[in-house]
């Protein structure tokens, strides 16, 4: 799918090491996300993490206490990078000029690539939430984040906004949207019957209900009527 020109620069911020053995931590962590992503939190063991990262059971627990250390390490990244990701994506000056209607377009286009190139990252994280509360309120942090930053961009446009109570009607639009992606990429197959349709399609039509509920006005027609007031 085509990037919106918004998020054409836009990209999924890693985070960098340097260090001889921060290299050597990342490297395991990087293998440890694909076995997560894959097999699940529970069923990888240090050992596979080992055997992936081409490295032994030793190199492992000389850098993690445990496993727990290991997975709690693979968060605090997640985490970091889903925040450093954020900064870029909801930075005002990235949608100087942008309407309400591109601001969430480009965050549906960008969620949806990040997605399907990161597949099993809402999985495992719901995993391990489930029975852990670090976890689960670190990424309910970072995912509030993200919420954040987009309803200042909605709501700096908020003449655009038909609906009489735009915060309100924001929230509940941001909470929508991140349901109906986090399904589609993460939901059960042939659940829905959308979900044969092109990405394309998913974004049009999700933006047509929640422009209709919003009751979008485009920035011409916003700027005159705040004229007019």
């Amino acid at each position: 799918m085509a990037k919106s020109p918004w998020i054409s620069d836009l990209h999924w911020v890693r985070v960098g090491s340097q260090a001889r053995s921060q290299r050597t931590q990342a490297a395991l962590l990087d293998a440890a996300e694909v076995l997560f992503f894959d097999k699940g939190v529970e069923a990888t063991s240090v050992a596979d993490v080992a055997a992936r990262a081409g490295s032994s059971v030793g190199a492992v627990y000389h850098h993690f206490r445990d496993k727990k250390a290991l997975v709690y390490a693979f968060f605090d990244r997640l985490a970091a990078e889903f925040h450093a990701t954020t900064l870029d994506a909801v930075d005002p000056a990235r949608w100087e000029g942008a309407s309400i209607a591109d601001v969430l377009k480009g965050y549906l286009e960008f969620s949806l690539e990040i997605g399907r190139a990161r597949p099993g990252v809402h999985r495992a994280g719901l995993e391990v939430s489930l029975r852990d509360p670090t976890v689960r309120e670190n990424l309910s942090e970072v995912r509030a984040e993200l919420d954040r930053g987009l309803a200042a961009l909605v709501l700096a446009r908020r003449s655009e906004i038909g609906h009489h109570d735009p915060a309100m009607a924001c929230a509940f639009v941001l909470d929508q949207l991140g349901c109906m992606v986090r399904n589609r990429l993460e939901g059960d197959p042939g659940a829905s019957p959308f979900e044969t349709r092109s990405d394309e399609d998913f974004v049009r039509e999700a933006l047509a209900s929640v422009g209709a509920y919003l009751q979008l006005r485009s920035p011409r027609e916003a700027k005159a009527k705040e004229q007019t007031q």
